[in-house]
């Protein structure tokens, strides 16, 4: 059994083997659960190691936002599973397939949460919202 692997850091740096994504989220404690879960259960099904990184977390609004990071080859490896519907998800990119495919699952799961890409985010004229 894989072990559980989250480390805190400041901002999250570029890097290409990673998806960084910007959450919002109303409740905080049981957002950032359902999220790790998620990814890790999505790791541990294809074999590999999470290692999701979270930013701090800053209440704005009523909101939460922080950042988090999982390994691109987490998003590779399930998109290739026979029954994954990632490839089918709208965006251009496999991170931005990912964002939409990863955003759907937590809207069935739970209200009050939002998942972005970074990335998106920064080139974004309104930014989260």
């Amino acid at each position: 059994m894989l072990s559980q692997t989250i480390s805190v850091k400041p901002r999250p740096e570029f890097d290409p083997d990673r998806i960084a994504f910007h959450v919002a989220c109303v409740d905080y404690d049981r957002a950032s659960l359902l999220v790790s879960d998620l990814l890790e259960n999505m790791a541990r099904m294809v074999g590999i190691e999470p290692r999701l990184e979270t930013g701090p977390a800053e209440l704005a609004l009523g909101w939460t936002f922080y950042t988090l990071s999982v390994n691109k080859e987490v998003a590779r490896r399930f998109a290739s599973l026979p029954e994954s519907d990632i490839l089918q998800s709208k965006g251009a990119t496999l991170d931005q397939k990912f964002a939409t495919w990863l955003n759907r699952q937590l809207a069935a799961r739970m209200q009050g949460i939002q998942v972005r890409l970074l990335s998106d985010l920064k080139s974004s004229q309104f930014g989260f919202f």
